[in-house]
């Protein structure tokens, strides 16, 4: 393989995701400090030319928003025909999966662009396999922001759950690092040890990709934001007189580590506490059939205005998640000034004090959670103080803090990449 030169520092970064990925916080990061060649990607509303607002003026506005960002301007966004039609046939077709297709046409053309313009190559996982796939020119910098933490790590964990919760194997054996083939996941692995400089969002995630040979020492963990006005804190906690409420929110799967809560319910019986939880994404109908017994409140699909008053009539949040490249929704409850009871395998130790802003937790531990639902309910006023904290806490994780970790992460990938 050969190396395409690059010019002098500072050097440009063509971008590449599908969909708005965590709003297109980190394009914008390299577009506000004009670092941004280009954002390759499969839609993406022009919504800043009048040419567009004129012409197709009854499009839904929640269309254009989505696939939209008023700060980042449309002119350095260029689309993959490929991934476009591919997402397309998707929309239209939801049997038809495309994704492996749409990942391999957008990082295709981020690295076309990359090698005529002489700059970086920052991809998020999924579209570096093909971007940085070692044949012909390839960039000099290759720059890979890791979702997930690294796909062996998720598929060993996964493969040891559906052993220990044989009622969750349907949803677990869906999973990404589960399904794919033999060759796509051999692909995906690979992404990371392809780059020559790595971002994540957690320590837990960077921790993953040490394991499988990447120098920690040079790993960027920036931890996401938070938006603090559409999760605004609450103005006052739960009476003490109204029922202990735990809020859930997040798929109704085992990657979620759902059993866990429910069989901390269980501990604790359904009488003294209400469980809410809120599913979003898929539900695992056998595994919540497996706990018929227990009574909890199922609610799905509810808009963000409704979840977050769910959130914030909560006594508190609990996300016993197996693994998780971040969760937003822990900032998001910590936000909304609710205490959260999660694992270690989430953004949690970046962004909380166990017993401080909550409880932080091992995986697969019903007795921790039930315990710490116990302490809660006997200490609510001290538990509501928790939440305050927490909200504080979540101040701190802005989206132009993130955007400013992602530019100190770049400058210094630019300057140690070998």
């Amino acid at each position: 393989m050969r190396f395409a030169p690059v010019n002098d520092f500072p050097t440009k970064a063509v971008v590449t995701l599908a969909g708005a990925r965590d709003y297109y916080q980190l394009p914008l990061a390299l577009y506000e400090s004009r670092l941004l060649q280009a954002l390759v990607t499969d839609v993406y509303w022009p919504a800043d030319r009048k040419w567009f607002s004129s012409s197709v003026g009854s499009l839904p506005k929640r269309l254009s928003c989505d696939r939209f960002s008023s700060p980042l301007g449309s002119e350095a966004v260029q689309l993959s025909a490929n991934a476009m039609g591919a997402a397309a046939l998707m929309k239209a077709m939801p049997n038809l999966n495309l994704n492996r297709y749409k990942d391999k046409a957008l990082g295709k053309k981020a690295r076309k662009i990359a090698l005529k313009t002489q700059a970086a190559l920052f991809c998020y996982s999924y579209y570096a396999s093909e971007a940085f796939k070692p044949n012909g020119e390839l960039p000099r910098y290759r720059f890979l922001f890791q979702l997930h933490p690294h796909p062996m790590a998720v598929r060993a964990l996964l493969q040891e759950e559906v052993e220990l919760v044989p009622h969750a194997k349907g949803s677990l054996m869906s999973e990404h690092e589960l399904s794919l083939s033999a060759n796509e996941f051999r692909e995906l692995s690979n992404e990371p040890h392809l780059a020559n400089g790595w971002v994540v969002a957690s320590s837990y995630t960077a921790r993953t990709l040490a394991e499988f040979g990447i120098p920690l020492g040079q790993i960027n963990v920036v931890p996401y934001g938070v938006d603090s006005l559409r999760f605004s804190q609450r103005t006052n906690p739960p009476a003490a007189t109204a029922p202990f409420t735990v809020m859930y929110v997040g798929s109704l799967i085992q990657r979620k580590g759902l059993s866990y809560l429910l069989d901390a319910a269980r501990m604790l019986g359904s009488d003294s506490v209400h469980f809410v939880l809120c599913g979003r994404g898929h539900v695992d109908e056998q595994l919540l059939a497996h706990y018929s017994d227990v009574n909890v409140e199922v609610k799905i699909g509810l808009p963000t205005s409704q979840l977050v008053e769910e959130i914030r009539r909560s006594d508190v949040f609990v996300l016993p998640s197996l693994v998780e490249g971040f969760s937003h929704a822990i900032l998001e409850a910590m936000s909304c000034g609710v205490p959260v009871v999660t694992t270690n395998h989430t953004c949690a130790p970046d962004v909380m004090t166990d017993k401080v802003h909550g409880f932080i937790v091992p995986i697969r531990n019903s007795e921790a959670i039930a315990e710490s639902l116990e302490w809660g309910m006997g200490h609510r006023a001290e538990l509501a103080r928790m939440g305050q904290a927490g909200a504080a806490r979540a101040q701190c994780f802005t989206w132009e803090r993130f955007r400013i970790g992602v530019r100190q992460a770049y400058a210094k990938m630019l300057a140690t990449a070998s």
